[in-house]
């Protein structure tokens, strides 16, 4: 069968067509990437002229002129008549007055659409493959990252935040930090052992200008060059012992204060914590509202060696701007000699800040319970805590941190209906209901409780190891408390329902705990954690008692502990 045309539609006028949809295509992919181009590229094809047919043998079209000359000439062949070639002259008026993204729109909607109709057209289009358009994709900028409210509480850019830790034990527990407490704290620095980065964070070196004598020849600083030459040849410096890196530790506190002081020397607030330390930053900003820092305070849960009283590190310490010039004002190069001696026969890096704060006139103030050495599962949950704001958390693991991270973030966001964000201090027995309440219960398998006020064991050779009280007595001792219990207390060690009527016969037990052998008894509430189940412990809480407990302090104020 021969091959027709439609009617009206012959070889040269078909060839025409394929050659203006071609040089078309092509001047969009290659020749109009701005409206200056697009009018230059129309000037030229108004000027020029050539043989269009060179369009069929030149299957590159890398000539611009080419190009030129082909629509030139197309335009020019169909000027005079209609159809096509009114539709053309319609886009050279188009290309003239409207920007050419707008005009090539135009160009297909009037050209493109009524050829795409016909029987012809969809001949030419399965001879010939279409050049694939250049289009450059619009690259918007990436949008900032959210601030977190928590960023903008009242007083947060007065206060520096300062996180103690080493390089061994580094990303074993900043991580956590650097992905909670870091968003809030506008001035947060990490000093170490040696200087690194993690992240966006850097880590400074607390020690790089402990002085000459003690860095080449004290056996603390022989670890401190070892973690630094097992970090360049790419070793894995937590390997290197948690022991020697506590004996380092003691040489940080009193440069790392003074390198704080040196970056932010209009600040209002420095506190210290150790990387294993959850720190309450709205309740510590709604604590230092009602504090002047113009006054001397050196504040923490205060511990004693021998002469000397300190805040404790582990649970944080709180230096206003006056009390750290004090401390900056008797930093001489004297004093500095007599710490660093001093450091280097000392236990601790707490004991000796509280040695410079005493020879620049601060004494230490309490902030117990504030201030607190346990996480929430192992607070005790008593009436000295439970109506009192909670600031640090020290020991608490990475899964603990992470969980008082959403605690105080859920209680922002709770507290914070028709009230102003953050002015709501959480109470340790907010704490509780969020940390405690969903978990207690009468009876729970393979959880131990920590309960240890009593232990009720009979003492056997293969008892199992109780770490409690009970296994640092001697065999005498143990035997005599033993015989001092009554049958029902004996009969408590056998089995879970005598252990749990044990507690139920105590007026003061609030919680028991059952593995076999031994019954333990507790008169204040914990929590506890969850154990293997091959040693077989079953905890319980006496729930009622619970109750009433919570129902007396039902209505509690902040009981806010100020340091003076």
């Amino acid at each position: 069968m021969a091959l027709t045309l439609p009617r009206g539609l012959g070889p040269v006028r078909l060839i025409v067509i394929f050659c203006i949809l071609l040089s078309v295509l092509v001047f969009r992919s290659h020749y109009l990437p701005s409206p200056h181009a697009a009018k230059h590229a129309a000037k030229a094809f108004s000027s020029s002229s050539s043989n269009w047919l060179s369009a069929i043998r030149s299957p590159q079209m890398d000539d611009t002129s080419d190009v030129a000359a082909d629509y030139h000439y197309s335009t020019r062949a169909f000027s005079k008549g209609k159809g096509l070639g009114a539709e053309i002259q319609k886009v050279e008026k188009t290309l003239k007055d409207i920007s050419m993204d707008a005009a090539m729109e135009e160009f297909e909607r009037s050209f493109f659409s009524p050829i795409s109709s016909s029987s012809s057209s969809s001949s030419v289009s399965k001879a010939t493959p279409t050049p694939s358009l250049a289009v450059k994709p619009v690259v918007k900028p990436a949008p900032e990252p959210l601030k977190p409210s928590c960023r903008d509480l009242p007083g947060a850019d007065k206060v520096v935040v300062i996180v103690k830790t080493g390089a061994t034990e580094a990303f074993a527990r900043l991580p956590q930090q650097l992905l909670t407490l870091a968003d809030c704290v506008p001035n947060f620095m990490v000093f170490s052992d040696m200087e690194q980065d993690m992240g966006d964070h850097h880590i400074y070196d607390a020690l790089d200008e402990v002085g000459k004598e003690y860095k080449d020849n004290h056996d603390d600083f022989k670890f401190y060059n070892q973690v630094r030459q097992s970090h360049l040849t790419h070793g894995d410096v937590s390997l290197l012992g948690s022991e020697k890196g506590w004996n380092l530790d003691k040489w940080k506190n009193i440069p790392m204060l003074h390198k704080a002081y040196t970056k932010y020397p209009k600040a209002d607030w420095f506190m210290t914590i150790d990387a294993d330390t959850y720190l309450g930053w709205s309740n510590l900003l709604l604590m230092l509202a009602q504090m002047d820092p113009n006054k001397p305070v050196y504040s923490g849960c205060v511990y004693w060696h021998g002469p000397t009283s300190f805040a404790q590190g582990g649970t944080g310490y709180l230096l206003s701007r006056a009390a750290v010039k004090k401390f900056e004002k008797v930093r001489t190069k004297e004093k500095i000699a007599d710490w660093e001696k001093e450091t280097s026969t000392i236990c601790c890096g707490d004991v000796m800040l509280g040695v410079a704060m005493k020879h620049a006139g601060v004494e230490v103030t309490g902030a117990w319970p504030m201030f607190q050495i346990d996480p929430p599962s192992k607070m005790t949950w008593t009436d000295r805590y439970w109506c009192t704001p909670a600031i640090t958390w020290h020991h608490s693991p990475t899964y603990e941190v992470e969980a008082l991270w959403d605690f105080e973030q859920d209680w922002l966001n709770k507290t914070s209906n028709g009230k102003k964000y953050g002015s709501v201090p959480y109470l340790y027995r907010d704490a509780f209901e969020y940390f405690a309440a969903p978990t207690i219960a009468k009876e729970k398998k393979d959880w131990d409780n920590l309960s240890g006020d009593k232990i009720f064991t009979k003492p056997v050779e293969d008892h199992v190891k109780e770490n409690r009280d009970w296994d640092g007595k001697n065999d005498e001792e143990k035997q005599k408390m033993w015989d001092e219990l009554s049958d029902l207390q004996k009969a408590a060690a056998g089995s879970i329902k005598k252990c749990k009527e044990a507690c139920a016969e105590d007026t003061e037990c609030i919680q028991w705990s059952f593995h076999p052998g031994t019954c333990q008894l507790q008169k204040t509430i914990k929590l506890g954690h969850s154990t293997d189940g091959e040693l077989e412990t079953t905890s319980g809480w006496m729930l009622d008692r619970i109750n009433e407990f919570k129902k007396d302090r039902k209505d509690c104020k902040p009981k806010w502990e100020i340091p003076k």
